[in-house]
C-alpha cells in the first residue's frame, strides 16, 4: 500500500472527519451543550463550545471530493463569528489545489501543522498484543470504569493546557462512543494512562483511529504509550480494519511514539486559520 497516495489520503480524511461528527453528535446526545456539525466541501464543520476551542470547533475533510465555493467558506466564516470564533481549516496536502488562493485572498494564514501517521495492518499479528514492561493493558468494562478519570489525569499536565471543562468532554465523548473502544493501562496495579480506539466504516473501508491517548505524569518514560499502541494496533486487526492512522504534532512525544510503532507519515496538514472579523 502507498500511504502516501490520494486514494489513501481520501480514505484518511474521511474517517477523521466522521471522528469529529461524531464527537460533535455524541456531546449534543450526551445533552450537555450546545453542539452541530455541518457538511461544507466535503468535510465538515464542528460548532460547539466557545470554552473548548479549536479541538471540537474546527473544519476538517475540506476540498477532498473536489472544488469548494468561496460562498461555502463566507458561510463557515459567519457561522463561527456568531460564536465569537475564528475559522480553523486542517487542509490536507491533497485537497483541491484551487483552496489556497480561496483562502489566502480571504485573509488565511497557516499557524500550525500535524502529521497523520497511517498503519497497514497486514504484517500485524493476530491475536492480544503483549504489553510487556510490567504494563497491563485492561479493556472492556474494566477500562469503561476507569476510562474518564484516567484521561482528565493524563492530560493535566501539559506543555499547552487544556481547559479542565474540555478534557472531561472530550472523555465522556470517547466512553459514549459505540464505535470506540477504550483502553487502560497500569503499572504495579496503579492507573497508568488511556487511549481510545474508534473503528469507523468508511466508503473505503474499515479504518481505526488511534485517539485520546494520555499518560500520567508519574508513568511517562515508562513505555505506557508503546503497550497501548501495540495493544489498539491488534484491537484493529482483530476488528477487521484495513488501516490505522493516528494525528500528532510534528516532533512531539506522540509522533516519536507512532514511528516507532511502525506508523509511517502519511500526510502532513497545515492549519488555516483566520480571526473573527478578519
Amino acid at each position: 500500500m502507498i500511504l502516501t497516495s490520494p486514494h489513501v489520503a481520501a480514505a484518511l480524511e474521511a474517517a477523521e472527519a466522521q471522528h469529529l461528527r461524531l464527537q460533535v453528535e455524541t456531546w449534543r446526545a450526551l445533552g450537555a451543550g450546545q453542539a452541530r456539525v455541518r457538511a461544507v466541501g466535503g468535510g465538515v464543520a464542528a460548532f460547539t463550545e466557545r470554552l473548548f476551542g479549536r479541538k471540537l470547533n474546527h473544519v476538517t475533510g475540506l476540498g477532498l471530493a473536489g472544488p469548494v465555493d468561496e460562498a461555502a467558506i463566507a458561510g463557515l466564516e459567519a457561522d463561527y463569528a456568531e460564536r465569537g470564533l475564528g475559522v480553523e481549516i486542517d487542509l490536507c496536502p491533497h485537497a483541491d489545489a484551487g483552496l489556497l488562493p480561496l483562502l489566502a485572498r480571504r485573509g488565511y494564514a497557516v499557524n500550525a501543522f500535524s502529521h497523520t501517521y497511517a498503519h497497514p495492518l497486514d504484517d500485524v499479528p493476530a491475536g492480544p498484543a503483549d504489553a510487556g514492561g510490567g504494563v497491563e493493558i485492561l479493556q472492556g468494562a474494566d477500562a469503561d470504569a476507569l476510562f474518564v478519570d484516567a484521561s482528565i489525569a493524563g492530560f493535566s499536565l501539559q506543555a499547552q493546557p487544556r481547559p479542565p471543562e474540555l478534557l472531561a468532554a472530550l472523555a465522556r465523548i470517547a466512553r459514549a462512543r459505540a464505535d470506540t473502544r477504550l483502553f487502560v493501562a497500569r503499572v504495579d496495579g496503579e492507573v497508568a494512562g488511556s487511549a481510545g480506539l474508534s473503528i469507523m466504516d468508511t466508503p473505503l473501508g474499515r479504518i481505526g483511529e488511534l485517539c485520546i491517548a494520555s499518560t500520567l505524569p508519574a508513568w511517562r518514560s515508562r513505555g505506557v504509550q508503546a503497550a497501548l499502541l501495540r495493544a489498539r494496533l491488534a484491537a484493529a486487526k482483530a476488528a477487521r480494519c484495513d488501516l490505522a492512522f493516528v494525528g500528532a504534532r510534528p516532533a512531539n512525544t506522540s509522533a516519536r511514539n507512532a514511528e516507532r510503532a511502525g506508523f509511517r507519515l502519511a500526510f502532513t496538514k497545515a492549519t488555516f486559520a483566520r480571526p473573527p472579523g478578519g
